[in-house]
C-alpha cells in the first residue's frame, strides 16, 4: 500500500508540472485512475447512485490534481474524502425526494402538492424524520471512531458504519452486501447475527444518548427476561 501511494503522489505530481489538458497530464492521471481502481482499494457501497458519485470523484480528481496535499493524506484517502462527499450529497438528495413523498398529499381538485415547500410536516413524521437524518449524520461522521473500529471478523471494511450505511432505509439486501464485499456462505450466513450483536447496540447507545429512546427499557427487558 505504501509503495502504491508513493507511486500516485508521483504521478500526481508529474501531471501538476503539465498545462490542463495536455496529453502528459492526460496521461499520468489516467494511469492514477488505473491504478486505484486496479487496487480495489477504494471506498465501495452498494448503491443505485454509487458509480454517479464516482465518476463525479474522478472529473474532480482530474480537473483538480493541484488540490491534493501529501503532508496531510494519502491519494485514496484523498479520493475516498470526495467520493463520500459526493455519496453523502447522493443521499441527502434521495431522502429530501422520500420526504417529499411520505408528506405529499392531494387536493380536493386531486392535484398533488408538496408541503414540505409550503408548511410544517406532518407532527407525528417531521420527529421521525428528524431522528433519522441525525442518526445517519452520526453514522457517517462517527466521531468516537466506534463504528469503523467494530469490525467484522477482523474484515476493516466490514464494519459497523459500512453496514449500518447499507441497512438504512431502504435497506440493501444481506445477500447483496455480502456479494460486495466478497464473502464466503458461512459468513453470508453469520453477517446479520454480527449486525444484530455489534451494530444495533451502537446505534441504541448513540438514541439513549439523544434521548430518542428511554435507558430503563433496556434494563426492564433484562430483567423480565
Amino acid at each position: 500500500m505504501d509503495d502504491l501511494n508513493q507511486i500516485l503522489r508521483t504521478l500526481i505530481a508529474e501531471a501538476c508540472n503539465h498545462p490542463p489538458k495536455s496529453w502528459e497530464r492526460r496521461q499520468r492521471l489516467s494511469e492514477v485512475h488505473r491504478l486505484v481502481m486496479q487496487s480495489g482499494k477504494l471506498w465501495k457501497e452498494y448503491t443505485l447512485y454509487y458509480n454517479d458519485a464516482l465518476q463525479e470523484m474522478w472529473e474532480f480528481c482530474c480537473q483538480n490534481p493541484e488540490l491534493y496535499d501529501p503532508t496531510l493524506k494519502s491519494v485514496i484517502t484523498w479520493l475516498d474524502d470526495y467520493l463520500k462527499k459526493r455519496l453523502r450529497n447522493f443521499r441527502d438528495a434521495k431522502y429530501r425526494q422520500q420526504r417529499r413523498e411520505v408528506t405529499a398529499m392531494r387536493t380536493e381538485s386531486g392535484e398533488t402538492t408538496d408541503p414540505v415547500a409550503t408548511v410544517p410536516a406532518h407532527p407525528d413524521i417531521q420527529p421521525v424524520l428528524e431522528i433519522w437524518e441525525k442518526t445517519l449524520e452520526w453514522v457517517e461522521a462517527d466521531p468516537d471512531q466506534q463504528l469503523c473500529s467494530a469490525c467484522f471478523r477482523k474484515r476493516c471494511q466490514v464494519n459497523c458504519q459500512a453496514l449500518i450505511l447499507r441497512r438504512f432505509p431502504p435497506e440493501t439486501p444481506w445477500p447483496a452486501i455480502a456479494a460486495e464485499f466478497k464473502l464466503t456462505p458461512a459468513e453470508a450466513k453469520d453477517l446479520p447475527k454480527v449486525y444484530n450483536r455489534k451494530c444495533l447496540p451502537l446505534l441504541r447507545k448513540f438514541a439513549i444518548s439523544q434521548g430518542y429512546v428511554e435507558e430503563k427499557n433496556r434494563f426492564s427487558r433484562r430483567k423480565s427476561s
